[in-house]
């Protein structure tokens, strides 16, 4: 019986271009998604055979690491893996972290007992060397950039999403910029990112007390807020880490009768709803590569551009 895998031999295209063929996802071009076609078609191939026919090892499952089960981001990109994975008859393993590594190495260590057929890695606390020991013994993709290390991955250049933010705040001539994070600087890479892109827009350091490192929900957006503007009075923006927290800060600074725009992530339904600016970073696109990349033979890295997503205020202006 034909599997994916000799579909894409035989079209000599990825695993991954392959399965948007079949599942109508994405942009394929007509020459490739002709050439797939007619693959399928000369190995009498199936959709339905693909989740017996991708499994390397034996219990059709994919471990999925993630610091938090709560958090907007993270579930979004969960039920992007999910749903990819279900239609292929594959189960998911969620394996909260908390960003232990205890917790993170001991995942690993089910991937070398075979507890699952790959991992898929949402954030991590871990370094990318400690991963590397483990991916001898099953396929493991990260949903961030992994740079120049062997390891498969899917992810959005937050770095430029970042630089894009500010740029369009430095337009608008505002220079009382207050940011949430939900991590310091020593263990977040999107904290450093943050603070890297501020510093390249507006050529100096973000200052400290402008900065809330603790915002992870709702509530923490509610703090944050109120943190910044006992900080800076005169504050003219927010840059919220998620939509989630983003409107937490709108909660508070309506408590506090300010009016100011915020800027949140991820495009979720709170932005839509309260009509606020976001980021895009593709979470369902990433979610679903990241499923499909466990299967590639070889490493593969997919990098998905980001969205600046204006609305409200800030489109008027």
């Amino acid at each position: 019986m034909s599997n994916i895998r000799d579909v894409a031999k035989l079209s000599k295209h990825s695993v991954s271009t392959v399965s948007r063929v079949i599942n109508d996802r994405g942009y394929v071009a007509a020459k490739t998604r002709a050439e797939i076609i007619d693959a399928m078609e000369e190995l009498d191939y199936h959709p339905n055979d693909v989740a017996r026919a991708l499994s390397t090892g034996q219990t059709h499952t994919v471990g999925v690491v993630l610091p938090y089960i709560n958090i907007p981001y993270f579930q979004k990109l969960v039920a992007a893996i999910t749903r990819v994975a279900f239609k292929e008859d594959y189960q998911v393993i969620l394996l909260p972290s908390d960003y232990n590594e205890e917790n993170e190495i001991k995942y690993l260590e089910m991937l070398k007992h075979h507890a699952f057929d790959g991992i898929i890695f949402t954030s991590r606390a871990i370094s990318f060397e400690k991963i590397l020991e483990y991916k001898q013994y099953g396929p493991i993709t990260c949903c961030e950039d992994t740079f120049d290390y062997p390891i498969s991955c899917a992810y959005t250049n937050r770095g430029q999403s970042f630089i894009d933010v500010f740029e369009v705040l430095q337009q608008h001539n505002f220079d009382h910029i207050g940011v949430t994070v939900s991590r310091k600087e020593s263990s977040s890479q999107s904290t450093k990112l943050i603070k890297h892109a501020y510093h390249q827009v507006f050529d100096k350091k973000i200052d400290q007390d402008h900065v809330y490192n603790k915002a992870k929900d709702f509530k923490g957006g509610n703090l944050g807020a109120q943190y910044l503007l006992e900080q800076d009075p005169d504050l003219q923006v927010i840059f919220a880490n998620s939509d989630q927290v983003a409107a937490g800060v709108i909660q508070q600074l309506i408590k506090m009768k300010k009016r100011i725009p915020v800027i949140g992530q991820e495009d979720l339904d709170y932005s839509r709803l309260m009509d606020f600016s976001t980021v895009d970073h593709k979470l369902t696109e990433i979610g679903e590569y990241a499923f499909w990349s466990i299967f590639e033979k070889d490493v593969v890295k997919k990098m998905i551009p980001s969205e600046l997503i204006l609305r409200g205020s800030l489109k008027e202006k």
